[in-house]
C-alpha cells in the first residue's frame, strides 16, 4: 500500500435519506467510497445493477453514469468520501476489475477509518489521508476486518461521548449539546473528558460536536437544493451568517462554493423538501 497515492478527500461526510429516495443519475468524474451504515440500497453503474445491503461498501468509479435507489421501507444513512488516484501500485488489479460492492465486514475497521474523516484537524491532515488510502486498499484486497489491520481504539469515555454526540444529532439536529451532558454520558468529569478528547483527537468535545453538526449540514449543502437559511435552522444555527461562518471554518470555503463545486462534479441535487426534517434512530457510526 506504500505505493498507493490518493488526493486527500475533499468531499466526505455522513448523508441521511428518507425511505424510497433516489440519488442520481450522475456522470462520475472521480472515485467515491460509500459505506452503507443503515438501510439497504441498489446501486447501478452503467448497465449493471447490484445490491448494496446494510454494512456493505460500494466503490463508485469514474467513466460511467451511476445511480442509487435507497431502501424503500426505512431511512438510509451512509458515509462517503470522494478521491482521485494519483498513483496505483503496479501489483494492484486495474480499477475496472475491482468489485462494485464488498459484503459487510466481520470487524470494525471501516467504522474506525470512516470516523477519522469526522475527527481529523488541520494538524492531522496526514492521518485522514492515510485512513483514506487504508480504506481503499482494504476494499480492493478484501481486508476489511480489524484482525487484518490493527486499530488504535479511542479511550472508552471518548467513545461513549462520541456516540452520545451522534445520538443527539440523530434525535434532534437543532438541539444544543452541552459539555456537562457529554461528561455524564461518558461517565467522567468534564475536565477529564476534555483532556482525553484533546489527547485522542486533537480537539475538545464541543469542537468535535460542532464539526459533527456541520458535517450533517454539508450533506444537505452538496446533495440538496434546500436554501441555506433553512439548513441553518434545521441544524440549530442562530442564522445563516453563523452557519456560513462555521461551514467556512470547517471546510475552507463557503456553502455557496461547496454547492457549486458539487454541481461541477456531477453530483445531482435532491429537492430539500423531500428530506426528513428530523432523523431518529440508532447510534451513529462513528
Amino acid at each position: 500500500m506504500r505505493d498507493l497515492e490518493l488526493d486527500l478527500p475533499d468531499v466526505a461526510g455522513i448523508a441521511v435519506y428518507a425511505p424510497g429516495m433516489c440519488f442520481g443519475p450522475r456522470a462520475m468524474h472521480e472515485y467515491e467510497l460509500v459505506w452503507m451504515i443503515e438501510g439497504d440500497a441498489q446501486y447501478r453503474r452503467g448497465e449493471r445493477t447490484v445490491e448494496a445491503p446494510e454494512g456493505s461498501l460500494v466503490m463508485c468509479r469514474p467513466g460511467a453514469t451511476d445511480f442509487f435507489r435507497w431502501d424503500p421501507l426505512r431511512r438510509t444513512r451512509h458515509g462517503f468520501f470522494h478521491f482521485h488516484i494519483r498513483r496505483l501500485p503496479r501489483h494492484w488489479p486495474a480499477p475496472d476489475d475491482w468489485p462494485l460492492v464488498r459484503a459487510r465486514p466481520d470487524g470494525d475497521l471501516v467504522r474506525m477509518l470512516f470516523r477519522t474523516f469526522t475527527t481529523w484537524s488541520e494538524s492531522r491532515r496526514e492521518v485522514a489521508h492515510l485512513a483514506a488510502e487504508q480504506l481503499v486498499a482494504a476494499f480492493v484486497f478484501d481486508a476489511l476486518s480489524v484482525r487484518d489491520i490493527p486499530s488504535a481504539p479511542l479511550p472508552e469515555p471518548v467513545e461513549r461521548a462520541w456516540s452520545a454526540i451522534h445520538r443527539r444529532l440523530d434525535d434532534d439536529p437543532s438541539a444544543p449539546i452541552a459539555l456537562a451532558d457529554l461528561a455524564r454520558e461518558a461517565g467522567v468529569g468534564a475536565a477529564h473528558l476534555c483532556r482525553l478528547f484533546t489527547r485522542a483527537t486533537g480537539r475538545s468535545p464541543l469542537r468535535t460536536a460542532a464539526l459533527a453538526r456541520v458535517d450533517r449540514a454539508a450533506a444537505l449543502v452538496t446533495r440538496g437544493d434546500e436554501p441555506f437559511a433553512a439548513i441553518a435552522a434545521r441544524l440549530g444555527y442562530a442564522n445563516q451568517f453563523h452557519f456560513s461562518r462555521a461551514f467556512r471554518r470547517a471546510y475552507g470555503r463557503s456553502p455557496t462554493t461547496a454547492r457549486a463545486d458539487a454541481q461541477l462534479r456531477g453530483i445531482p441535487l435532491l429537492h430539500g423538501a423531500a428530506l426528513p426534517p428530523r432523523v431518529r434512530g440508532r447510534d451513529a457510526v462513528a
